[in-house]
């Protein structure tokens, strides 16, 4: 077992994140805001977050409130509930108090909690505690930079796993600058990954941040929200509990063999679900337009509900892409339309027949784009063999780099050797067959990954004109903040210029909120 913990920084509903525990802030006579009854109380219904109520049962102790996990025996996804941690943001004094009772709640949830996920370390869902009901409104920079100093020390010591889940984009982005700052003063924030893996995400992090990554997902992105293998899957599909399946089956000829052509709506059922993996939204935070899945569940529309909110992502083949919108292509069938699931030979062959425009779509994102392939079995999958076809097409172009390849492929375990011919460039996160630590380690890439396109990107200063981070702002970043704030001010005078509303973009860029006047 890993002997140090991972923080992670996620851009994401932790209500919905598949996780073993979670923290949630209440004031010091238990009081919760109303947006977390759902959460809380299973079958409640959502309320304002003015509406406050007391979760019974419980009782505040040095701070803290446990809510039990009250998960059933051979849950599904959705039936996870988790532990929750009930952490009072209102009785302490100063910043350092905060974030020491943060940390109290960490431990004490990891300590408590089951493990839903298959994870060889828990995992701890938190917000930014203190900032919002808090008694440090308004000094959310402050918090945010000591509590990113402090779980780093906390998460060397500890092998916890800890997710701080942000919902708001200026609090993702003021969280990777802190963390950047942190790098840059010689502080090793992924010292889990080697110098290959850290040069890697570090090279595609990059590509995303220019918009020239796409990403591909297996099943390995969605095993940690608790769906069955397929081996579990056909068992369960076919009622058959006790079926031998051998270590190299192949799963559409076993299932064409078991009759399962018409099972798509029971297995819509068990694919079925409201939550996400962490590694879904490490991807979806990339904020690519472009993804691919040979995932049958909603696992993706979910960690993209809070990133992509206008315009929404598309989702094909259920919707068609429009314009200059994000869109996700779910290759093999969707659990929100059955009847297009494809499990069994059969049905491979009509989508390979009845549907080659969607595997052509592959092979454009390879000649348009970077391809990221992730989260499944590389050597089984004739998708990689298509960059084959698409190296043919890249060779006419007379400015091709002889060393650039159409895309990345980066497995869990294996050989270092290709699994087949193609024009790829091929990384395995360990060698031997230790799938659940690697799955780890490609989530702490994934996390750099994500922290690279972040702080190379375009929205690396979403937070300068957010009125919360304001108070905070200093040097050169205050001077700028007044030069923005002097533009807006004037926008009642060129509301009707035509560079009206490319100027308002750029504000709302740097975390300005809409119909806000700044100070």
């Amino acid at each position: 077992m890993s002997q140090r913990g991972h923080l992670f920084i996620v851009q994401a509903d932790l209500t919905r994140l598949a996780a073993d525990a979670f923290l949630v802030p209440c004031d010091d006579e238990l009081n919760v805001s109303g947006t977390w009854r759902p959460f809380l109380q299973s079958g409640a219904s959502p309320q304002a977050k003015e509406d406050w109520f007391v979760p019974q049962g419980v009782q505040l102790e040095n701070g803290l409130a446990v809510l039990p996990d009250t998960t059933p025996k051979n849950p599904t996804p959705d039936q996870v509930v988790g532990l929750r941690v009930l952490v009072d943001t209102v009785g302490v004094d100063d910043i350092a108090a905060m974030v020491t009772r943060s940390l109290d709640a960490v431990r004490l949830a990891a300590s408590q909690a089951q493990r839903h996920g298959g994870r060889i370390l828990p995992l701890v869902a938190m917000p930014v505690l203190g900032v919002g009901q808090g008694n440090f409104k308004g000094h959310r920079a402050e918090v945010v930079r000591e509590l990113l100093r402090r779980l780093l020390d906390f998460v060397a010591q500890n092998p916890i796993d800890v997710a701080l889940s942000l919902t708001r984009t200026s609090d993702f982005a003021a969280a990777q600058w802190a963390r950047h700052r942190l790098a840059a003063e010689g502080r090793d924030c992924w010292p889990e990954l080697n110098d290959e893996h850290a040069g890697l995400a570090d090279r595609l992090g990059a590509m995303a941040s220019r918009g020239e990554l796409s990403v591909f997902a297996g099943a390995g992105v969605s095993k940690p929200v608790g769906f069955p293998d397929w081996n579990q899957l056909i068992r369960d599909v076919s009622r058959k509990p006790k079926l031998r399946i051998p270590d190299d089956a192949d799963y559409p000829q076993l299932a064409q063999k078991l009759g399962l052509q018409n099972k798509s709506d029971m297995i819509a059922a068990l694919l079925t679900t409201s939550k996400h993996a962490l590694g879904h939204a490490l991807l979806v935070n990339l904020r690519t337009p472009s993804l691919v899945t040979t995932n049958y569940d909603p696992c993706f529309e979910n960690a993209a509900e809070l990133i992509h909110q206008d315009p929404k992502l598309r989702v094909i083949a259920r919707e068609l892409a429009v314009g200059g919108r994000p869109w996700l292509l779910k290759l093999h069938g969707d659990v929100a339309d059955p009847p297009s699931i494809v499990l069994t030979t059969s049905q491979y062959a009509r989508l390979k027949d009845d549907h080659a425009a969607l595997r052509g779509v592959v092979q454009t994102l390879m000649l348009t784009s970077h391809l990221l392939f992730v989260g499944f079995g590389f050597a089984a999958s004739d998708f990689l063999a298509m960059s084959t076809a698409v190296k043919n097409v890249r060779s006419l172009a007379k400015d091709m780099d002889a060393e650039a390849t159409v895309g990345t492929a980066i497995a869990l375990c294996g050989p270092a050797k290709k699994p087949h011919e193609d024009d790829l460039d091929h990384h395995h996160m360990r060698v031997g067959d230790d799938h659940k630590a690697a799955a780890r380690d490609l989530e702490i890439l994934l996390d750099r990954l994500s922290w690279r396109c972040q702080v190379e990107g375009q929205g690396r200063a979403g937070y300068l004109l957010d009125p919360d981070y304001q108070q905070d702002a200093h040097g050169h970043d205050q001077a700028l903040v007044e030069a923005l704030s002097q533009l807006r001010k004037g926008a009642e005078s060129w509301r009707n210029s035509a560079g009206a509303k490319a100027v308002n973009d750029l504000l709302l860029s740097f975390g300005a909120r809409p119909n806000v006047a700044f100070p």
